[in-house]
């Protein structure tokens, strides 16, 4: 199947603003170059036997490890934004989260097989929007899965109580998950060749289990953005950063 052969090439044309020779991304466009030939074949639907190992030595502290007797259940790539509000638009006042919104695709198969360069994804998804990379996924995920919801494996959003939820059901599933607070760590520095702002990238995370089916965990790791600046000058009162980032789930 070409499903993440066509991605990439639809992520490097747009991180290059439609040409493969703008000044200053030869190295993303040499990168996605390889991403292609290591992805071609590559089966795009979840895998069922997959056991890869998460990264929680890249940051320091590290994540606490998965609760014992939980399995890897799903690994997907979110691509939406971070939300903040401003009680003022000047400097006196700082931003405060008050959730997120993102779509979640299905990124499972990858990590089994080339777990590298699922790494380098957020960065170069940050710089496509939402909206490109849904339809784009829709469209060949008709053409290449079974299932009507293609690549596309759930969606990730705030309730009106400022509870995290991950629900998978838009992609056929029966899990779902209203997350708590876990453990928070600051975004590890330099890991991939595409981000380098790396103070802008929102910590990585463990969520744990508040209400749901079939998933109690879940980690928020290689994050791409998502920081909101330090002040709310010049700010409106809401605004989004763009973020993405990998999340892995755990039942």
């Amino acid at each position: 199947m070409y499903f993440l052969t066509s991605i990439c090439i639809f992520l490097a044309i747009n991180v290059a603003e439609a040409s493969p020779l703008v000044y200053g991304n030869r190295v993303l466009t040499e990168d996605f170059v390889k991403i292609t030939k290591a992805l071609d074949g590559i089966q795009i639907e979840n895998c069922v036997d997959f056991n890869p190992t998460l990264p929680l030595s890249d940051t320091e502290p590290a994540l606490p490890a998965p609760s014992h007797g939980l399995k890897l259940k799903y690994v997907a790539l979110g691509r939406g934004t971070q939300n903040y509000t401003c009680s003022s638009p000047d400097g006196s006042a700082s931003p405060v989260a008050v959730g997120a919104v993102a779509t979640l695709f299905d990124a499972s198969c990858l990590v089994s097989h080339s777990p590298t360069i699922l790494h380098e994804l957020p960065s170069a998804m940050n710089k496509v929007s939402t909206d490109a990379l849904g339809l784009f996924a829709m469209l060949l995920g008709q053409m290449t899965s079974r299932t009507s919801s293609g690549l596309i494996l759930g969606e990730h959003y705030f309730t009106g109580t400022g509870a995290p939820m991950f629900d998978l059901r838009i992609g056929g599933h029966k899990d779902w998950l209203q997350a708590k607070k876990g453990s928070s760590v600051p975004a590890p520095s330099h890991l991939s060749n595409h981000s380098k702002d790396d103070d802008h990238n929102v910590p990585w995370l463990k969520l744990g289990f508040a209400d749901g089916l079939g998933i109690r965990e879940v980690y928020r790791i290689h994050t791409s953005g998502g920081q909101p600046p330090t002040s709310c000058k010049g700010q409106n009162e809401r605004f989004e950063v763009e973020y993405a980032a990998e999340y892995w789930f755990y039942g």
